[in-house]
C-alpha cells in the first residue's frame, strides 16, 4: 500500500501547483469604430460632474477621480493628477475632455494586434499581461503615446461615494517605431504591486473589469494637440466561467503526464525492491579464515557473476557461477589465504532478471567480533 500511497500523494503536486497558478489569455478585438466618441470625465469632489459633456451609450466613457487626499476616499488619484495636468486641468475644475484632445473628429492611425493575460504565481496576487504587436498606419509625431488603463465598471470607495467607468491604474508605453507600416513587438507587464496600489483586486471583485488600450498622438505634420488616434477596448475575464474546455486542457495534460511518470517510477521501484534477491553471511566455523553466504531469490531468477573482496582480504580461489531460479535458495563458502584483523568488504556481483547487474556488500567485522552487517549497492 506505500507505494500507491506515495502515487497519490505526489500526483497531488500538478493540482496544487494548477490552485496557485493562473494565467487567462484573451485577444485584443478590433478598435473602436472612429465614429464613437472617447470621453474623459473629470468630476469635482462631489462626484458630480456638473460641466461635463453628456455621455451617451455609444460613447466610450472613462472618469478620472483627483480628490483621495482631499476628501479620504480610498479611489487612487495619482494617474488623474497627472492626466489632468497634462492637458491642463485645473484641479478644482469639473469638465470632460472629447477625444483626447477636444476634437469632433477621431482618426484610427495605428493598429494593435495581440493578447492580454491575467496571471497569478503566488496565490491570489494577480498581474497583467500585454503581448501587442503595433503598426502605425501612417507617420506619427514623436510625441505619441500608448496608455493601458485598467477600469472598474462600478466603484465604490470607502467613505460610499460611486463612480462608473473609474480609471484604476494608467500605464504608459512609448517603445514603438513611428514610421508607417513599421511594427514593432510591445511587451508590457502591470505588475500585482502596482495593481495593488491602485486597487485592482480580481480575488474579492472577479467581475467589472476593463482594459482599454488609448493611443495618443497625431500624424506626422500636424499641428494639433494629440489626440486619440487607436481605441481599443477589453472585458478581463477573471472568472472560470468564460473558459472553456481548451483552456484546462494543458493542466490536465500535465497531470495525466506527471501521473503516469510517477506511477512509473513508483512501480519500477517497487518491482525492483520486491525482485532483489535476500542475501545473508557469516563467518564459518572454524580455524580456517571463510564466510558462508545465503541467497534468497525471491521473484526473479538471480545469476552469481562472481566476486572480489577489498584489500587487505585476499580470496582462496573464486566463486563458482551458478543460476538461482526465483522462489529458490543457494548457500556457498567464500575462502580467504589468511585473517587480519580489518574486517571483511566483499562485493557479490549478481545479475537479477530483467533488473539487470546488482552488486551486494558483504560487511562482516573482525572474527572476534561476532556483529556484522549487510549493505546493498547497485551498479
Amino acid at each position: 500500500m506505500k507505494p500507491y500511497a506515495v502515487l497519490f500523494l505526489v500526483a497531488l503536486l500538478p493540482l496544487a501547483s494548477a490552485a496557485t497558478s493562473i494565467h487567462i489569455e484573451w485577444d485584443v478585438k478590433q478598435p473602436i469604430d472612429e465614429d464613437r466618441r472617447y470621453i474623459e470625465h473629470f468630476p469635482s469632489s462631489s462626484v458630480q460632474c456638473l460641466d461635463c459633456v453628456e455621455a451617451t451609450d455609444d460613447d466610450i466613457l472613462v472618469q478620472w477621480w483627483r480628490y483621495s487626499d482631499q476628501t479620504g476616499s480610498s479611489w487612487p488619484d495619482d494617474d488623474a493628477n497627472l492626466r489632468a495636468g497634462l492637458i491642463g486641468i485645473e484641479l478644482n475644475q469639473s469638465r470632460s475632455v472629447v477625444n483626447g484632445n477636444d476634437s469632433d473628429e477621431r482618426h484610427h492611425l495605428v493598429d494593435v494586434r495581440g493578447t492580454f493575460s491575467i496571471r497569478s504565481e503566488i496565490e491570489d496576487q494577480y498581474f497583467l499581461v500585454a503581448n501587442l504587436t503595433v503598426e502605425p498606419l501612417v507617420d506619427l509625431r514623436n510625441d505619441v503615446i500608448m496608455q493601458f488603463l485598467f477600469v472598474e465598471e462600478r466603484s465604490t470607495d470607502n467613505h460610499g461615494r460611486q463612480l462608473t467607468s473609474l480609471v484604476r491604474d494608467l500605464t504608459s508605453e512609448v517603445g514603438f517605431y513611428r514610421t508607417a507600416g513599421n511594427v514593432s513587438e510591445v511587451n508590457v507587464t502591470v505588475s500585482y504591486e502596482h495593481l495593488f496600489a491602485a486597487g485592482v483586486d480580481l480575488v474579492d471583485e472577479r467581475y467589472g473589469w476593463k482594459v482599454l488600450i488609448v493611443v495618443m498622438g497625431a500624424n506626422s505634420d500636424s499641428i494639433e494637440s494629440p489626440g486619440v488616434i487607436a481605441l481599443y477596448e477589453t472585458s478581463v475575464p477573471t472568472s472560470s466561467e468564460d473558459l472553456g474546455f481548451i483552456d484546462y486542457l494543458p493542466p490536465i495534460v500535465f497531470i495525466l503526464v506527471s501521473m503516469a511518470i510517477v506511477f512509473s517510477v513508483v512501480r519500477s521501484s517497487f518491482n525492483q525492491e520486491h525482485g532483489l534477491p535476500e542475501v545473508r553471511a557469516h563467518w564459518k566455523e572454524g580455524n580456517d579464515p571463510a564466510i558462508v553466504i545465503e541467497v534468497d531469490a525471491k521473484r526473479r531468477d538471480v545469476a552469481i557473476q562472481g566476486c572480489e573482496s577489498e584489500e587487505p582480504w585476499s580470496m582462496r580461489g573464486g566463486v563458482k557461477r551458478s543460476t538461482i531460479a526465483s522462489g529458490s535458495s543457494i548457500r556457498f563458502d567464500v575462502r580467504f589465504k589468511k585473517w587480519h584483523d580489518e574486517g571483511l568488504v566483499l562485493k557479490l556481483k549478481m545479475d537479477v532478471d530483467t533488473l539487470g547487474g546488482w552488486t551486494q556488500n558483504i560487511r562482516l567485522p573482525s572474527r572476534s567480533n561476532p556483529e556484522r552487517s549487510v549493505q546493498d549497492e547497485q551498479d
